[in-house]
């Protein structure tokens, strides 16, 4: 999918919940692929892949999706990590986790059925 997908998806996430203040799309690799509402500063970037790639070793045993909930200062982080990359949000302490991995998860699913409605019309492309 291309960035800018990602990049309406995250912005959609943040519509559907006001306690999101960061959400990025981290590659496999933890690099950052979209950020909303702005692109995270350099050290955020690089804690969040660190986050991506510590949950992956330490919990993502065979490729299973990891969900992560953390206090830190300030607020609390969120992570979905996969094989395909990660999500990671940034909100205040005094949110509905679970609503928070709903909203989260959500958007996954339409980015994934986005990627298959756009294979499809690339083969239908092509045929």
């Amino acid at each position: 999918m291309a960035a800018t997908s990602h990049q309406l998806a995250l912005q959609y996430l943040l519509e559907l919940s006001s306690d999101i203040r960061l959400a990025l799309f981290l590659d496999s690799d933890g690099g950052v692929i979209a950020a909303a509402p702005e692109a995270p500063g350099a050290r955020l970037s690089e804690l969040s892949g660190q986050l991506a790639a510590q949950a992956a070793g330490l919990f993502g045993a065979n490729g299973e999706p990891v969900e992560i909930d953390a206090a830190c200062d300030g607020g609390s982080v969120f992570l979905i990590h996969s094989g395909e990359g990660s999500m990671v949000c940034l909100t205040d302490r005094s949110v509905l986790h679970a609503l928070i991995f709903y909203d989260m998860h959500a958007v996954l699913k339409d980015i994934d059925r986005a990627a298959v409605a756009e294979a499809r019309r690339v083969g239908a492309a092509e045929r």
